[in-house]
């Protein structure tokens, strides 16, 4: 079996249909560390990266047109229109890997809603700000450029263009040759100082990155601690629940989506705050279809669900004093709680939030610190939800996934949800 190992720490991908030999990858491990922002920037960052998505920085439901009818390609690459190196304020988790011969380590945005692999190249017309230095094909004995021009748009304020090519990419310790990627030579939006997108979203072409490993099955462990090897991504044959636990998974049927093919979706059902439950609008037709999205850290809701979440929410986490809504909108969330001037930090009342899924055996329960996040700055803690504008895509954020073990099945397109501490959980599994 092969065995790999890949730093993770967060990315955002695409996709394209030109045809690929690399061979499959059984299974790999790609051991990853979270960034943690600090007091202060972090919720300034939370707020504006909700600010993006909720304005259309993040336009699922135009991610990846273009002048084609495929989806993220067209004839001819894009004038760039905008200033190059326009970087917006983005949360998201990145992956690190090697790239060409001799290999050059790379940073890039893990994202689960897009299925094309891309990164910036030399010479760069038009690119964003990433640290570490840009990948130069012209240094690799493994480059080949197959003269395909893509274009791919995230939103209005986000894209990338540039030609597809294949390289020799190493994932941990395994690496695959004749990877097909993008080489991205005008690029602009929310990469969080990286260099490009890792996309694992669902593909239907060869050209997608799972279909090109060869993979049915991922699943990855994000820590909240950020402590160096305390989060992984596993592909293949490495991706499984825990044995070594009594937490039991919640498992539910992934749902197909006509908008936003590449993505992820599952249907909610309800939720239970406390002992407060709430049906989901559309609970009927049995429930309303999230996607889960890796490069937001928020979950939003659709109005009428949000808006009884949110009245049992400040029921039940008295005696934490509601913020002002000025308080709360400066910092781009809708529901605030203050803290105690001086530092002081009130514990909220042990409420647990119960996501219940359909399938049956589909119930998250997520503790205060996966749907509170609090910064000493403006001495707010705030809820990591949000309402949806009318015609909005609702969102599983990856705030809420936190020390969550997190497996999509696609042989039998199921996704499931284990709550565990990811460190001991890697640690137990070598």
């Amino acid at each position: 079996m092969v065995s790999a190992k890949l730093p993770l720490i967060f990315a955002l991908l695409s996709s394209a249909t030109l045809i690929s030999v690399a061979p499959p990858v059984r299974a790999a491990r790609l051991p990853s560390s979270v960034r943690v922002r600090g007091a202060g920037e972090f919720l300034k960052n939370i707020g504006e990266e909700l600010a993006n998505l909720l304005n259309g920085s993040r336009d699922y439901s135009n991610e990846g047109q273009s002048n084609s009818t495929r989806r993220g390609l067209s004839s001819s690459s894009t004038s760039g229109g905008g200033d190059g190196g326009v970087k917006e304020n983005h949360v998201a988790p990145h992956v690190s890997l090697g790239i060409g011969t001799p290999a050059m380590n790379l940073t890039l945005v893990f994202d689960t809603t897009s299925d094309l692999l891309w990164t910036q190249c030399q010479p760069c017309l038009n690119c964003v700000a990433q640290a570490g230095d840009m990948y130069d094909p012209n240094k690799s004995q493994t480059f080949a450029n197959l003269t395909n021009i893509y274009n791919y748009t995230y939103s209005k304020h986000a894209f990338t263009s540039g030609y597809f090519a294949t390289e020799t990419f190493a994932l941990g310790n395994v690496t695959v040759p004749n990877i097909t990627f993008g080489c991205g030579t005008r690029n602009q939006g929310y990469y969080d100082n990286v260099a490009g997108v890792f996309g694992v979203g669902r593909g239907g072409g060869v050209s997608s990155l799972l279909n090109q490993l060869g993979l049915d099955r991922f699943s990855y462990c994000f820590s909240s601690s950020g402590a160096p090897g305390s989060s992984t991504v596993f592909l293949g044959d490495s991706a499984k629940l825990a044995t070594n636990t009594t937490t039991p998974a919640a498992s539910t049927p992934m749902v197909a989506d006509p908008v936003l093919k590449s993505g992820y979706f599952v249907k909610l059902v309800g939720v239970t705050v406390g002992a407060t439950r709430v049906d989901v609008a559309g609970a009927a037709e049995r429930g309303r279809a999230l996607v889960i999205d890796s490069t937001s850290p928020v979950t939003v809701l659709d109005e009428a669900t949000y808006a009884q979440v949110r009245r049992a929410m400040v029921a039940q986490l008295a005696p934490l004093k509601e913020a002002n809504a000025s308080a709360s909108t400066d910092v781009g969330l809708d529901l605030c709680f203050e803290l105690a001037a001086g530092g002081a930090k009130p514990t909220p009342p042990n409420v647990t939030m119960t996501l219940h899924f359909d399938g049956g055996a589909g119930d998250l329960v997520l503790t205060p610190a996966n749907y509170l996040t609090e910064d000493s700055a403006s001495r707010l803690r705030c809820l990591t939800m949000m309402p949806s504008s009318s015609n909005g895509i609702p969102v599983l954020g990856s705030w809420a996934l936190l020390d969550t073990l997190v497996l999509y099945d696609l042989a039998k397109n199921v996704v499931s949800f284990q709550r565990l501490d990811c460190t001991a959980f890697l640690a137990a599994t070598g």
